[in-house]
Order: C-alpha cells, then sequence, then structure tokens
C-alpha cells in the first residue's frame, strides 16, 4: 500500500511539472510573439515605413520610404526609373512606342489608358503619373500618389528627384555626372564643326497642327541646347522657352527657323503637308542640307536610355 501510495505521489509531481513547463513554454511562446511583433514593427520602421513628401502642388502626402511595387503612369519616367532599378511593376502602355524603351518592359505589366482595375490588381504601394492625368482622385484611393508637374522640372532634376523618392540617390547621381561628362566632350566637337553661333529648331506635326519647342521639352532639345550649348533663335527664345512648346502654322515657321531644323516624323495623322510649300523650302537649313528627321516616339523622352541613343544621332548630325 505504501509502495502503491509513493507511486501515486511520484506521478502527481510528474503531471504537475509537466504542466508547470506546459505553462512555462507557453508564456515563453507569448514572449517570443510578442518580441517578433515588436521586431516586425521594427523592420517596418527600418525599411522605411511610410514619410512625408511635398508635391508639386504643395500638398504634403505621405509615401513609401522604400517603395516595392512602382507603377509608372507618367511614361517620361518609365527610363528613369528603369535606369535606376527601381522597383517598377507597371507602366504605362504607351512606352512601347519608343524602339528604345520598349526592350525594357519585359516583364513589366502594361497599363492601357485610364485602366484602373488594372492598376489595382498588381496592388502598388506607390503610383507615379502627370498632374494632369484625369484619374488623379482613382489613383489616389488606390495607392499613395505623386503627380509630377512635367514643366516643372529640368529634365536632370526629375532624375534626381526620381532617385529620392526610391531611394536609389547615388545611382542617379552617378549617371549624371556621367552624363555631364560626356556632352563637355561632345560640346567642344560639336562647336569646332558648326561654330559657337549657330542656332537649331525643333519642329514637329501632330495632326494638322504644327508645333515648336523650347529648350526642356524631350525632343532631343535638352541636348541640342543645354547639353551642346546650341544656339536659341530668338523667336523661339522669346516666346516658346517658358512655356516649353507653342503651336504656330506653317506660314510661321520661318520666323522660329534655325540654322538647322530638327524635324520629328509627328504621328499618324500629320501629312507634314508645310514641306511641300514655299516657305518651308527657302529656309536656309533646307536649302543647305541642314535638316535632320528624328522618330518621334523615341526622341518623345529624356531619361537616360533616351538621351544616350539620341546624343549620338544629334552628334552624328550636326557633325558630318
Amino acid at each position: 500500500m505504501k509502495k502503491f501510495i509513493g507511486l501515486f505521489a511520484l506521478l502527481m509531481v510528474l503531471v504537475l511539472a509537466a504542466c508547470g513547463n506546459s505553462e512555462e513554454s507557453s508564456e515563453e511562446a507569448t514572449d517570443e510573439s510578442a518580441a517578433g511583433e515588436t521586431s516586425g514593427d521594427s523592420a517596418e520602421d527600418a525599411s522605411g515605413g511610410m514619410v512625408s513628401y511635398t508635391t508639386d502642388a504643395g500638398e504634403e502626402i505621405k509615401i513609401p520610404e522604400d517603395p516595392q511595387r512602382i507603377v509608372i503612369l507618367g511614361m517620361s519616367y518609365f527610363g528613369n526609373l528603369m535606369h535606376m532599378d527601381a522597383n517598377v511593376v507597371g507602366a504605362h502602355a504607351r512606352v512601347t512606342e519608343s524602339e528604345v524603351l520598349e526592350p525594357y518592359t519585359e516583364d513589366i505589366e502594361l497599363i492601357e489608358e485610364g485602366n484602373i482595375e488594372q492598376v489595382m490588381n498588381l496592388d502598388p504601394d506607390l503610383i507615379i503619373t502627370f498632374n494632369s492625368d484625369e484619374n488623379l482622385d482613382k489613383l489616389e484611393a488606390v495607392a499613395p500618389t505623386i503627380p509630377i508637374d512635367y514643366a516643372k522640372w529640368n529634365y536632370l532634376d526629375i532624375h534626381r528627384e526620381l532617385g529620392e523618392i526610391t531611394g536609389n540617390e547615388e545611382n542617379a547621381e552617378e549617371w549624371i555626372e556621367s552624363w555631364e561628362a560626356e556632352l563637355e566632350e561632345d560640346r567642344e566637337v560639336v562647336q569646332e564643326a558648326i561654330g559657337e553661333d549657330t542656332t537649331a529648331s525643333v519642329i514637329e506635326q501632330f495632326a494638322k497642327d504644327i508645333y515648336v519647342y523650347g529648350t526642356n521639352w524631350g525632343r532631343g532639345t535638352e541636348i541640342i541646347y543645354q547639353g551642346l550649348d546650341v544656339k536659341v533663335p530668338e523667336a523661339v527664345q522669346d516666346e516658346v522657352v517658358e512655356t516649353g512648346w507653342k503651336k504656330i502654322s506653317a506660314e510661321e515657321i520661318e520666323k522660329y527657323a534655325g540654322d538647322y531644323m530638327f524635324v520629328g516624323t509627328g504621328d499618324s495623322g500629320a501629312d507634314n503637308a508645310y514641306k511641300d510649300t514655299e516657305v518651308w523650302n527657302s529656309l536656309e537649313a533646307v536649302q543647305n542640307d541642314n535638316v535632320i528627321e528624328f522618330d518621334s516616339p523615341t526622341f518623345y523622352y529624356n531619361d537616360p536610355y533616351s538621351l544616350e541613343y539620341q546624343k549620338d544621332i544629334i552628334v552624328d548630325a550636326l557633325t558630318k
């Protein structure tokens, strides 16, 4: 009997010890779980969390410090983001019109104009678009959205800004330094070939309308005017540079014409009938064979990939 009682007592001790160990393990697990949650919060903070950003309109918004799923609907900036290896998951489908940018869309969801459902399905944590986007309110309801005012930014400044937004400041600055060094060398070669006072104009036709461009509106203008220091015709300087572009008539081309004419192919609706006019054919640039045609969809952009491609064409044309 005593032996039985002793065994029973030992069994109870083991059961109570097991219960104690179980409770202790449960408490440890709870403590570990809590620690894990705290660690997770810290990791989120360390990875960036949300930070304040002031838009071009002066509005303060919250954006991810380290965006991982960027949708870029402001197609002008697609090449900038891809060049700095930003985490792009979706882009406006129009970027494929550029033969330079199209290869970089292979692993990117191409979004049709105004297709908010496509954007939502990508679960973006940041959207970058133009401030003129008609769907801005809808996009802001999907994810933090940065509306960029294209006219406000110099092409190099916006590259820096996008680098800061995506955490790629060093990458952006390295390219800018390399680019400016290249331009300095090319500038000397071009000015030796054409002189320091030679002017150039950039024009393009869309449908029935003809446009002349300033010094920071794509179409190679950043390279021609800012990079190579080719001079701006007086009328372009006075009437176009500040606004970026101006619609003109075929009869007005002579007023804005430079010693060199860079002419875009335009769109499918452009008949380019102005080239058959007496005004056009009497231009010195035409008579001196100083007309350089460029592919509009490819020259539209001023990102690193596009600029490097355009620069070779422009420098070759000016130094032939």
